[in-house]
C-alpha cells in the first residue's frame, strides 16, 4: 500500500486482515496478498492506451483466470466517488502502479496556512515539513495520496483541478481496464450501497453515511455497476446531518455536494471510450 500503517508487507498485511475478522475460519478461503511479500511479484499487461502503453498488475491477479470483485461504494475527493472501477485499478496494483495512478501534486497557499503541522502528521512518506510557521510539500517525495488536503483545517492545499484530476481519472481507469485485461467474461461484480459514507475506505476513519442504504448491486460490466450505484445514490433523499453540503434533494448529484469540484461520472464516460464496457443498464430487482 501507499499508506501509512500495518500494510506495507505481505506479513503485516495479513496480521491486518485477520485482525479485522478475515481469516480463514471466518471467510472459507486464504488471503493472499497478490503483490507478493514486497510488492514486487508483478506482471506488465500490454493495454496501449492514452496515458500507459502498459500497465502494472499485481501478479497474482494477473494469472488468476477468474474473479469475483467485491466493492464498498462511496465518495471520494478525487474521483468523485469509489466502486468497481477504483477497486479495479488501486486494489490490483502494486505500490508502482498506484503511484503511476497518483500524478496529481498537490500544494500550499501560503495566506491560508498556519503551520499546525495537520498534513506533516499523515504524509506517508514524510514529504512535507513545516518552515517558518508554513507547510512545504516535497514533489520529489509526495506520491498524490491527497491525505494532507483533506485534514488540513485551514483549506490551505489544493490541487490542479481542472487538468490534473482529470488525468487522475483517466489513468485509474485505465489501470482498471489493465486488471481485467484477457478475462473480461470472466469476471463479476458486486457494488455495496450500504453505508455510503463522504470520503474514501482508505481513511483511518469512517464518517457519517450521506444517504439511506440502498442495497446490493451485482453485474458482469464493471461500467454499467458503477453507473447505476450512482444513479441510485443521487435518486435518494440526502441526509441534512452529514458532509452533504448541497444536492440533498433527489436527482440532484451527491458527490459533487461533497466534493464539488469533482466530477466523479467522468470515470464512467472514460470507461465506456476505451471500450471497458457500457453505462446502460437495466436494473432488475430480487
Amino acid at each position: 500500500t501507499l499508506y501509512m500503517g500495518a500494510r506495507s508487507n505481505a506479513v503485516e498485511h495479513i496480521g491486518t486482515a485477520i485482525s479485522h475478522g478475515f481469516d480463514y475460519a471466518v471467510a472459507g478461503a486464504p488471503v493472499i496478498i497478490a503483490d507478493g511479500l514486497n510488492g514486487k511479484n508483478i506482471r506488465m499487461v500490454k493495454i496501449a492506451k492514452k496515458h500507459f502503453d502498459e500497465v502494472s498488475i499485481a501478479g497474482d491477479i494477473a494469472a488468476a483466470d477468474s474473479m469475483i470483485v467485491l466493492s464498498h461504494f462511496k465518495g471520494h475527493i478525487v474521483s468523485g466517488f469509489g466502486g468497481a472501477i477504483k477497486n479495479l485499478a488501486m486494489g490490483c496494483a502494486p505500490p508502482d502502479g498506484k503511484r503511476a495512478q497518483h500524478n496529481a501534486r498537490p500544494f500550499t497557499i501560503p495566506e491560508k496556512c498556519t503551520g499546525c503541522a495537520s498534513c506533516m502528521k499523515v504524509c506517508p512518506k514524510d514529504a512535507i515539513t513545516v518552515k517558518k510557521k508554513k507547510s512545504v510539500i516535497d514533489h520529489e517525495l509526495c506520491i498524490g495520496c491527497f491525505e494532507c488536503m483533506h485534514v488540513c483545517p485551514e483549506h490551505a492545499i489544493e490541487i490542479d483541478w481542472e487538468t490534473e484530476i482529470p488525468q487522475f481519472m483517466e489513468r485509474m481507469v485505465e489501470y482498471a481496464y489493465g486488471a481485467v485485461k484477457g478475462k473480461e467474461k470472466k469476471v463479476g461484480y458486486m457494488n455495496f450501497l450500504i453505508r455510503i459514507t463522504p470520503d474514501c475506505d482508505c481513511f483511518p476513519y469512517s464518517d457519517a453515511p450521506i444517504v439511506p442504504d440502498i442495497g446490493i448491486l451485482a453485474s458482469k460490466d464493471p461500467v454499467a455497476i458503477d453507473a447505476a450505484s450512482f444513479d441510485l445514490v443521487n435518486q435518494q433523499q440526502g441526509y441534512a446531518d452529514s458532509l452533504l453540503t448541497a444536492h440533498h434533494h433527489p436527482g440532484e448529484d451527491k458527490f459533487t455536494g461533497v466534493h464539488e469540484q469533482t466530477d466523479g461520472y467522468r470515470q464512467v464516460r472514460y470507461a465506456v471510450e476505451i471500450g471497458m464496457g457500457s453505462s446502460k443498464y437495466e436494473l432488475i430487482r430480487i
